[in-house]
This record gives structure tokens, C-alpha cells and sequence, in this order.
């Protein structure tokens, strides 16, 4: 019955997310025209585009299926939010973004004409990751909470006009969600590919975060304090610090520039997750404290980002994204904490029965 219900809520879901992109379509009004533009499609690059997304979207949705409570609806259902803030937005500016891919790609020797419609499609994509991201940032048996992740995120105006129109730092962000995800729930695969291959991503994403945001280097301080010292993590820390020094000769390190992000802007739309973080230090002070008193483990790590970034971003307020982040996953991670897991529920035929 259960299978039947999850089933017949997914059905419901694309069915309405189908629904809205065929009416928004059909209106013409307000809706995301990219040949206003002078923009035009290519069915092959469009049906690329759409199997690698329908694909992730699924893979993704099955894996959350078992990963909390109807944590893979909650999962679709921010996958369609954005797609229907999209549709519904005027075109974005793809200059900067365009811009940046193709000196990247410059400066490690590859010399391509990259198109709009291309860069559009890698925006679309690295959303679709930063999205996917905030489901794998939470307690891996309570993955539906990411759904809070993302709405305390995308309900703050600084946060969407990071992710709309599309900007480098986008990518950063979205490295550093995806570092992270990977830091606190990654179960490395104890075969030799596997377990190469996942330090492999996670070196990668780490060393994309780093070359975008310099500070992000605390990633590897925090890692090495808070998380045990295994091979495997010895490996992640030097392939990071290689490909750094990498990206660093190859001139592909540098700081972004966020204009007009102030701390009373960003605190002023942050208070959800700093009341959470509130009540469980006044209220659950008894569960809480032993837990930040633990000096490993992934609320550790979010503390000491967090820490370092506040200090960070009283000189350097292109920080606060970064703050903002950190400081939604810990309030989600302390509120996760507080749970009653003690408590046994006697079910009615069982009391009865005694």
C-alpha cells in the first residue's frame, strides 16, 4: 500500500509540473522566451540536455526513496519550484557566465566557441546540482529535511539573485554545497575503483570550490580536524592541495565579486535558521552541548566553517553566501539532534494486548 501511495505522489507531481510548463507555454505571456534573444535551439543539444537532467532527476529521486521520509517527493517538488521560477522569469543575462566558461576553458588549452544555448544548458544543470546538493547536506536517514535546506535558501532575495541571472559564483557555491554534501554522507565504497573514483569526485568538486573562493581552503582545515585521519582521507587532502597548485599556475584562482551584501541584509533574512539554532541551544541545551563538546563528526565540521567564515566576512562580505549556508545546515543539523529518539511508541494493538 505504501509503495502504491509514494507511486500515485510522484505520478501527481510530474503530472502538474507537465501541466504547468504546457499552460505556461501556451500563454506566451511572461514566460521564458529564449528567441527574444536572438537564441535558437538545437533539437539535438535540447534533447542532450533533457536526458541528462530527466536522468539525474530519477536516478536521484529513487536513491531518496529510502532516505527518509518521502524525502524523494519533497525532492521533486524543489526540482519543480525552480523549474516553474525559470519558465516564468524573463531570459537571463548568460553574458558572465558565458564569459567565464570559455576563459576557463581557454586557460587549460581549449580553444571552443561555446554557445549561449551551451551555457544555458550548463546553468540549468549546475541548479539542478546545487538543488540536489541540499538533500545530500542532511542526516543520511532524514534526507527530506534538505526540502527546509532549500526553502530557507531560495526564500531569501540575496540567495535567488546569487542563482538568478547566472554568475561564476554560482559555481562555487554549488562546488561548496556539493563538498560538503560529499564531506558529511559520503559512505566511501571499499573496492578499490569505487573508493578511488569518490575521492576522485570529491578532490574535484573541492579544488573547483577553492579555485572560485580562495577561502574555501578551510574545507581541508575543517576536514582534517573533524573527520577521522584514514588513508583515503590523507589521499582526498593531497590530490586537493596538487590540483590547487594546479588551477593556481594555470591562473584559474580567483575572487569573486558580490556587490551590495551587507550583514544586516543577510541576517535580516536568515532568521529562521539562526531562531532554530536558538532554541536548541536555550531549550535542548542538554542534548546540544555533548554534541558540539565532540570534536569529530559533520556538526563539528559545520561549526568550524561557520566560525571561520563570520570572522571572514567582517573584512570580506563576498563571505556571506557562505556563511548563510553553513549556518542553515547547522540549525538544521542541531534541530535533527533534538529529536526524541529515545521514546518508545507502544502501538494500540500492543497495549491492548497487556
Amino acid at each position: 500500500m505504501g509503495k502504491t501511495v509514494d507511486a500515485a505522489l510522484i505520478g501527481v507531481v510530474v503530472l502538474l509540473e507537465a501541466l504547468v510548463i504546457f499552460l505556461n507555454s501556451s500563454s506566451g505571456e511572461n514566460t521564458f522566451q529564449m528567441m527574444v534573444y536572438g537564441v535558437t535551439f538545437s533539437p539535438l543539444r535540447l534533447v542532450m540536455f533533457l536526458g541528462a537532467a530527466i536522468t539525474t532527476i530519477m536516478l536521484v529521486t529513487i536513491h531518496l526513496k529510502d532516505s527518509g521520509e518521502y524525502a524523494h517527493i519533497f525532492y521533486l517538488l524543489s526540482v519543480s519550484t525552480v523549474a516553474v521560477w525559470i519558465l516564468n522569469s524573463r531570459v537571463p543575462n548568460m553574458d558572465s557566465f558565458l564569459a567565464f566558461i570559455q576563459e576557463s576553458l581557454g586557460k587549460i588549452g581549449v580553444q571552443a566557441s561555446i554557445q549561449t544555448e551551451t551555457a544555458f544548458y550548463v546553468y540549468l544543470l549546475v541548479l539542478l546540482l546545487l538543488i540536489t546538493s541540499f538533500f545530500y547536506s542532511t542526516p543520511r536517514r532524514s534526507r527530506e529535511l534538505g526540502f527546509i535546506v532549500f526553502g530557507v535558501l531560495f526564500s531569501a532575495p540575496f540567495f535567488r539573485s546569487l542563482v538568478y541571472p547566472p554568475t561564476p559564483e554560482l559555481i562555487g557555491i554549488t562546488a561548496f554545497m556539493i563538498s560538503i554534501s560529499l564531506m558529511t554522507s559520503l559512505v566511501f565504497s571499499p573496492r578499490g575503483v569505487g573508493l578511488l573514483s569518490q575521492t576522485l569526485i570529491l578532490s574535484i568538486v573541492t579544488v573547483v570550490a577553492i579555485a572560485i573562493e580562495p577561502w574555501n581552503i578551510v574545507l581541508l582545515v575543517a576536514f582534517i580536524l573533524t573527520f577521522p585521519r584514514k588513508k583515503r582521507n590523507i589521499a582526498y587532502v593531497v590530490l586537493v592541495l596538487l590540483g590547487f597548485g594546479a588551477a593556481l599556475r594555470a591562473g584559474l584562482v580567483w575572487s569573486p565579486h558580490i556587490p551590495g551584501l551587507t550583514f544586516k541584509l543577510v541576517f535580516s533574512q536568515l532568521l529562521l535558521p539562526i531562531a532554530l539554532i536558538g532554541y536548541s541551544l536555550l531549550f535542548r541545551s542538554d542534548v546540544i552541548i555533548p554534541i558540539l563538546k565532540n570534536s569529530k563528526g559533520p556538526t563539528p565540521f559545520l561549526v568550524l566553517l561557520l566560525v571561520v567564515f563570520l570572522i571572514g566576512s567582517i573584512t570580506t562580505p563576498r563571505l556571506l553566501p557562505y556563511v548563510a549556508i553553513t549556518l542553515t545546515l547547522l540549525s538544521i543539523r542541531l534541530v535533527f539532534h533534538t529529536r526524541d529518539t529515545g521514546r518508545i511508541i507502544v502501538r494500540k494493538e500492543e497495549s491492548s494486548k497487556t
